[in-house]
């Protein structure tokens, strides 16, 4: 470890397949090196119990669970409408929407400005995709045919933006989720019993759906192999407006998902434990969403490492976009100040504003940020040294 120059460092990860190796190295880093702060992903509650890290476990600053992460990544999208995408925020009322201007569109040629006026809905564009490369665009930026549109507004402006677009999707109220494990344990734990009581969990280990059985009374468990042709129909799970497909196996879980679709099961989710690259097959077979797990850890892991009052994050475009939710403290150099004179390079927005009331809106220039309100700030991934010296 010295010599890979630890002493030196502001923070050790430890992200491999074993906890133990996590945990151990965390745990000789934090005694050798206090002054390094020390992150471990450690899957098993054994360590950590149902609510989290143990206080004082080895010494180790921030434990992240990928299951508990990718449970609440999974939760929210339903939430939503099973909508890829759409995303929430912690502590805003405010989701953000990547819209796609295609190749017809009645939006192309207007400026940023004048689509507020087409659209009839207050929010604000944040940032535009446009061949490969993301731009935080000013009010006078021209829309294109093929841009993807990163929007911020209100829960109830994204439902009438998306119901202009003929995108509106309403939240499934019965689903089939294939694979009883760590991670659908952690799902089902998320739902209240009304929600549960619409779900069937299919599963070939008998002795595990005995223990679902147990654990979860207002669910449906099916002891069988999804693979099974006739379980389809036996069962009748073309009916269920979503089938979420959970195992340790990508490829079974890609070839799940679309497979629901095509026996009439509305929507489906895929879940991607090793190969990301399949993230990208998910539209041309017909998968909603694919939600990755080393996604969500990554997502876990940058919100704590950038600092204590980051409590969202999402990152977009393949790395390129950053979407914050900051806390503004009264020690941040913005605190005070109206966003007409924040400079920000061209590199950031703020694109939503919630008071310490809960009150969530699009801000103005003339808006001010003061101490224990909330932002969202999308930012170019090469800003965030400058975001964060900003926001932080």
């Amino acid at each position: 470890m010295v010599e890979a120059g630890v002493e030196h460092a502001q923070a050790f990860v430890a992200v491999t397949d074993s906890d133990e190796i996590n945990l151990v190295s965390c745990g000789i880093v934090s005694s050798s090196f206090p002054q390094t702060k020390t992150v471990a992903a450690i899957r098993s509650l054994v360590y950590t119990g149902a609510d989290g890290l143990k206080e004082g476990l080895l010494g180790i600053d921030y434990i992240v669970n990928p299951n508990a992460e990718t449970a609440a990544s999974i939760h929210q999208i339903i939430e939503q409408g099973v909508h890829g995408n759409v995303f929430g925020f912690v502590n805003s009322h405010l989701l953000l929407y990547n819209f796609e201007i295609e190749e017809r569109s009645s939006y192309i040629g207007s400026t940023v400005m004048q689509m507020r006026s087409k659209l009839d809905a207050l929010f604000v564009i944040a940032s535009i995709m446009r061949r490969g490369n993301v731009i935080v665009p000013a009010g006078s930026t021209t829309i294109q045919s093929g841009d993807i549109l990163t929007i911020v507004a209100e829960s109830e402006e994204v439902r009438d933006i998306l119901k202009t677009v003929g995108q509106l999707q309403k939240r499934p109220q019965s689903m089939v989720l294939v694979g009883a494990s760590s991670l659908t344990r952690a799902l089902l734990n998320r739902m209240g019993p009304a929600m549960r009581s619409k779900v069937a969990v299919v599963d070939h280990d008998e002795e595990v759906c005995r223990h679902f059985s147990e654990r979860f009374r207002e669910i449906l468990v099916i002891n069988a192999d999804i693979t099974d042709e006739e379980l389809m129909a036996e069962e009748q799970l073309g009916s269920y407006d979503l089938l979420i497909s959970l195992t340790d196996n990508d490829e079974l879980n890609i070839i799940t998902a679309s497979y629901a679709k095509r026996i009439g099961i509305k929507r489906s989710i895929a879940l991607i434990r090793q190969n990301n690259n399949y993230v990208r097959m998910a539209p041309s077979l017909d998968i909603d969403v694919v939600i990755s797990t080393t996604n969500a850890t990554v997502e876990s892991l940058l919100r704590y490492l950038r600092g204590t009052n980051v409590t969202s994050l999402h990152t977009l475009f393949g790395g390129q976009l950053d979407v914050y939710e900051f806390v503004i403290k009264e020690e941040s150099t913005v605190c005070g100040k109206q966003l007409k004179d924040i400079n920000m390079k061209k590199k950031a927005i703020v694109a939503g504003i919630t008071d310490s009331d809960g009150n969530s809106h699009i801000p103005s220039g003339q808006s001010s940020l003061n101490c224990g309100d909330t932002v969202l700030v999308a930012a170019l991934h090469s800003a965030s040294d400058l975001i964060q010296h900003l926001f932080g």
